[in-house]
């Protein structure tokens, strides 16, 4: 369902009578309706522009979820649960995604699924509780955009006797508040900083890897930080998120938020794949380098990169892992020519790769082949899982796992990389480095202190200098 004109645009305020007239015509008759199989209906209004950082942080919703592509080109910010699909173990692929598929509807094209799962089930601890296992929603309401339009929508999905009420959506609709003005910065005061592992016991994790790779035993292992950092002040994470924004170019920006004063927001450069009918895209992205003081220093870093015996190795172990898993998945598979990805801070060795997906091969068989690439996890797949559980001494949670939206005719996930989980007075920034031979404990750790700096350049500004480490 739409609204009657769709050449009109209109202001937020008149957009939610609108939608309450809307909704008002799709309350049952009886009061006592129940509904066997799933009733979903969407109602689009198209809206004026709205700032939707801005849009998310004046709600007072416990559910809040915000995404854009890589190109800028999309974007969407969600409120509240239509339908979730959660769970605190990966108890199946299959059953997971055969769940979301009964709640889309042909009919209504960008009715997606929003959510993600953790990295490893069998390695997850109190701090990431509100996301669970995985867990995946159709939010309540939306505002999204795509180029230079907008649209305000609502999901309504009711299923089984404890079905919503439309007087419940229509409660819930009256709260939604939009005053027109953007996100202020506001200044932070950066008390103590804490990493964990510390160099120390970061040097005889690289060097226990190391002897594992010359033993044979794994070619690869993607050894992550965590480092948090305390604050005098509450954080707003949809502030974070648009400061971000303007730091990283060229990523996909991501953020949820399934409890108050507990969200996981990030800015990844890497897509795990795109399903679009029977076509997938995926790619490579391993081998890192800064990004340079001055144009020809930036072409040098770049050149280094392309030339580094180490990172072409670590690059090529991605690519083939993932090649011959996507070979599994499809009838015939293309691989570009290695280029390089230059993000705000950073450049990246990248291969795209494209195939033409079996008739029988859904999204939950993808997901599966693909997590976790070489890229966080390594190679072979769990000899070095094994390895990340024994070692990195803390859980990942949602930190480079599957995120992104699940349709009927198309899908999409990223790998939640450059990420952190800001809880209130605190923010916990997670970041991974490959180990290969020829690695280094001062080369790797260096590295992840680059990969975290887009987050220390947003929460250095109006922050206090001085910092207990």
């Amino acid at each position: 369902m739409t609204a009657n004109s769709l050449d009109k645009v209109y202001s937020f305020a008149d957009a939610k009578q609108l939608m309450a007239t809307q909704l008002q015509e799709l309350a049952p008759s009886s009061p006592e309706s129940s509904y066997q199989d799933a009733e979903v209906r969407r109602i689009e209004i198209p809206v004026a522009s709205i700032d939707l950082l801005a849009w998310l942080s004046q709600q007072s919703t416990t559910t809040k979820i915000y995404g854009s592509h890589q190109t800028g080109l999309y974007a969407i910010a969600g409120v509240g649960e239509a339908v979730a699909v959660a769970g605190d173990t990966v108890e199946s692929f299959p059953a997971i995604f055969a769940r979301m598929r009964m709640y889309l509807r042909p009919q209504y094209n960008h009715l997606q699924f929003y959510g993600g799962f953790c990295f490893d089930e069998k390695n997850r601890n109190r701090e990431w509780t509100s996301c669970g296992a995985y867990k995946f929603i159709i939010p309540q309401f939306e505002v999204a955009a795509k180029e230079d339009k907008m649209i305000f929508c609502c999901n309504v999905i009711r299923h089984g006797e404890g079905a919503k009420k439309i007087v419940t959506i229509l409660e819930e609709l009256e709260k939604l508040r939009w005053n027109g003005k953007a996100l202020a910065d506001a200044p932070v005061n950066l008390m103590s900083r804490r990493d964990q592992p510390d160099y120390d016991a970061w040097k005889r994790n690289i060097h226990e890897i190391l002897s594992e790779i010359h033993s044979k035993t794994c070619q690869k292992v993607v050894l992550a930080r965590k480092t948090s950092f305390n604050f005098k002040d509450v954080l707003n994470p949809w502030l974070i998120m648009q400061q971000l924004k303007k730091v990283t170019p060229n990523s996909y920006h991501f953020g949820f938020q399934f409890e108050p004063k507990h969200a996981f927001i990030g800015a990844s450069p890497e897509r795990l794949f795109v399903r679009c009918k029977n076509g997938i895209e995926t790619e490579a992205l391993a081998g890192t380098r800064p990004r340079g003081k001055s144009e020809s220093d930036d072409n040098r870093l770049k050149g280094e990169l392309k030339s580094s015996g180490k990172d072409q190795h670590e690059h090529t172990i991605v690519v083939d892992m993932i090649k011959e898993n996507l070979e599994s998945l499809c009838l015939k598979v293309s691989v570009d020519h290695q280029d390089i990805l230059s993000i705000g801070n950073g450049h990246h060795l990248r291969t795209r790769m494209k195939g033409l997906l079996k008739e029988e091969v859904k999204d939950e068989a993808i997901v599966q082949a693909l997590h976790p690439t070489p890229a966080v996890g390594g190679t072979p797949k769990e000899d070095a899982l094994e390895i990340i559980r024994d070692l990195e001494g803390f859980s990942r949670g949602w930190y480079a796992g599957p995120i992104g939206y699940v349709g009927l005719d198309q899908t999409e996930f990223v790998v939640a990389i450059r990420s952190a989980l800001v809880l209130e007075h605190q923010m916990i920034v997670y970041a991974g480095a490959g180990i290969v031979e020829g690695s280094t404990p001062k080369g790797e750790w260096e590295e992840i202190e680059h990969k975290i700096g887009n987050f220390l350049r947003v929460i250095n500004v109006g922050t206090n200098s001085r910092v207990r480490r």
